[in-house]
């Protein structure tokens, strides 16, 4: 009896066909595929590290099986990007130096583009803080991943079209 299954799903804008056992972990599936800028830290779904955007809402990636994949939407840093060019939101996380050892850089940036997606308006302290909620840094680097997303919040207001940190 074979376990395995097929899941069709879209993997930062590409239709895949992943087949595995139906209880693997999307973060095995992804970084399977290449996708290393996912990464797994607890295996609990507690601190943040494996998050991906999973039809735009963030989502532990450890804990997600493969089949809660199929037919989805799933967007990980490498799909931020456009081609070469960073996203705003991956600009401004370079120029507030918002990492030291950037393992839990890809999990923060996908909530907090989840956050900038969802709202408008510039974003207050405890807005980024209630919007990272579940994120561990174990560097520290909190304040100036706070300034960061604080500040793509206030230039999507100056930029026109909102756009100043919008996902590429």
């Amino acid at each position: 009896m074979n376990d395995e299954i097929l899941v069709t799903c879209r993997i930062n804008g590409e239709d895949v066909t992943l087949q595995g056992d139906p209880a693997d972990s999307t973060v095995s599936a992804l970084r399977a595929r290449g996708l290393y800028g996912v990464r797994e830290t607890c295996g609990l779904g507690v601190c943040g590290t494996c998050t991906v955007l999973l039809d735009g809402e963030p989502v532990s990636s450890c804990i997600l099986p493969l089949y809660a994949m199929d037919g989805r939407t799933i967007r990980t840093v490498e799909g931020a990007a456009s081609g070469e060019t960073l996203s705003g939101l991956q600009e401004q996380f370079i120029e507030s130096q918002a990492f030291q050892c950037s393992f839990c850089t890809p999990g923060f940036l996908a909530s907090a583009q989840a956050l900038l997606d969802q709202t408008e308006g510039e974003l207050t302290r405890q807005q980024v803080e209630d919007g990272l909620q579940g994120h561990l840094c174990r560097c520290g680097s909190y304040e100036a991943i706070n300034e960061a997303i604080r500040i793509c919040s206030r230039n999507r207001e100056s930029t026109p079209g909102g756009a100043g940190c919008a996902a590429s």
